[in-house]
């Protein structure tokens, strides 16, 4: 049996309660950090979002926020008691293994973010790349560190 460590998993998973917590006071109406007559749901119109999280958007529920929230509940779980039957074990781990893709993600979000210093272009202010960055870094982090443990073992040749 594989020993799980949740203890390291926790701190990278809680990089994205910062991101998390902004991105659900801006559903809810909050201003802080938004330039005047910006308004998240039409940027994501603008964009080309399904109607279903324009309206989830407009009535107070972010669906970045819930799914950072999910990626941080997966880390967690797998890291506290892995998955015993074969069939739920391969998806939550092919989807922790598929999370981990959030590490470079991040890291060029970060990239991009420092390479764009145009704060008239940018409605947002300057602390949310670093809470996306962190969020992104901290949940990608965390999957790897919580699916690490499940990884096939290696058949010598």
């Amino acid at each position: 049996m594989t020993r799980h460590r949740p203890h390291t998993v926790a701190p990278a998973a809680g990089l994205a309660l910062p991101y998390i917590a902004l991105k659900s006071y801006w559903a809810a109406g909050g201003r802080a950090g938004v330039a005047d007559g910006f308004d998240l749901a039409d940027e994501f119109r603008r964009n080309g979002a399904p109607a279903a999280l324009i309206w989830l958007e407009r009535h107070g529920v972010d669906f970045t926020a819930v799914l950072a929230l999910t990626g941080v509940a997966l880390a967690l779980t797998l890291a506290r008691r892995p998955p015993q039957r074969p069939f739920p074990r391969r998806l939550l781990l092919a989807t922790a293994w598929a999370g981990t893709l959030l590490v470079p993600y991040g890291l060029l979000t970060a990239l991009l973010g420092a390479l764009d210093r145009s704060p008239a272009a940018d409605p947002l202010s300057g602390w949310v790349v670093p809470a996306g960055t962190a969020a992104f870094v901290g949940i990608g982090t965390a999957l790897a560190l919580a699916a690490w443990p499940h990884r096939p073992a290696r058949v010598p040749a």
